[in-house]
């Protein structure tokens, strides 16, 4: 009875060490396969990355809108302010963002990139592009928006992080090689750094069991100087919303500098937005209805 009893005791153990071992196994991060290049590499990671923020949910997004608050930093790091906003995306080119302020502002010029505008009473101030063209509503009216912040837009689109995992990986020239390990807010990370033929460069700080972005890196250099710029930008505190992982806290920084700060409440994937809301007739008509009194802030 007692030998009976003992390797009763040892097949039990052995098993438990062998349930063990699989729940360990299964739970830690899949292994190099071997022989497996860097561009392997950093294509398997990207698409882990794709399941990990929803998949085909995550791929097949034709519009969102988000509504949050958004602070702006200065050069010193102090905080100039912050403003409500809803921003609304119907992919892949057209968006609208509304700002809601309350009495004197500068900060909403600032966001809207225009450091000289001051608001004086507060109000809604609009911005809309719609692939080349684009307008703007604030306390003079509607507005054509500069050819530069037009072709800033446009730039940004090519090298947004959303953008470039939903589509622009399947453009021919695009790469994405993997770049090692690292340790981002105390946690294992990986990179992976994506070019494009137009030398654009670009990397994925991923955590490395969750798959989840933790940065976005844009390298860009002045055609005239060479100076290299890095814009960060950093994604915490994620949640699910319609099947899709969408980060609260999005943190911007230029060169070490921070920038802006954006903290989400809400977002809405795939809703019924209309393409006539990224018009100028769009724009006139709530000039039209808001007189001067603004438009009404977000409930939320």
């Amino acid at each position: 009875m007692r030998m009976m009893s003992r390797a009763a005791l040892c097949l039990f153990l052995l098993l438990g060490g062998w349930l063990f071992c699989e729940r360990f196994a299964s739970a830690a991060p899949p292994q190099d396969a071997p022989g497996e290049t860097n561009v392997a590499k950093g294509r398997r990671v990207t698409k882990q990355v794709i399941a990990a923020l929803g998949g085909p949910t995550y791929l097949n997004v034709h519009n969102v809108q988000c509504d949050g608050r958004e602070a702006a930093f200065g050069t010193a790091g102090t905080l100039m302010g912050f403003t409500l906003f809803r921003d609304i995306w119907l992919f892949p080119d057209k968006n609208r963002v509304e700002y809601f302020t309350k009495g004197e502002h500068t900060i909403v010029g600032f966001l809207m990139g225009s450091d000289d505008l001051l608001i004086t009473h507060g109000g809604a101030m609009i911005t809309v592009y719609d692939g080349r063209q684009g307008w703007t509503l604030d306390k003079a009216g509607v507005s054509d928006q500069p050819e530069d912040l037009i072709k800033t837009f446009n730039d940004r689109l090519k090298t947004d992080m959303n953008s470039v995992l939903r589509k622009r990986l399947n453009e021919p020239g695009v790469e994405a090689e993997y770049a090692g390990p690292d340790i981002i807010d105390l946690k294992e990370a990986e990179w992976v750094e994506i070019t494009d033929r137009d030398h654009r460069l670009m990397r994925l700080g991923i955590d490395k069991y969750s798959h989840l972005p933790l940065r976005w890196v844009v390298v860009t250099r002045d055609p005239e100087t060479r100076e290299k710029t890095e814009l960060t930008t950093s994604y915490t505190q994620y949640a699910l919303d319609d099947g899709i992982k969408t980060p609260l806290s999005i943190e911007q920084s230029r060169d070490d500098r921070k920038v802006s700060q954006t903290f989400l409440t809400v977002c809405k994937y795939n809703t019924d937005i209309s393409p006539e809301l990224f018009t100028r007739a769009a724009l006139e008509q709530a000039a039209k209805d808001t007189g001067k009194k603004g438009l009404k802030e977000p409930k939320n």
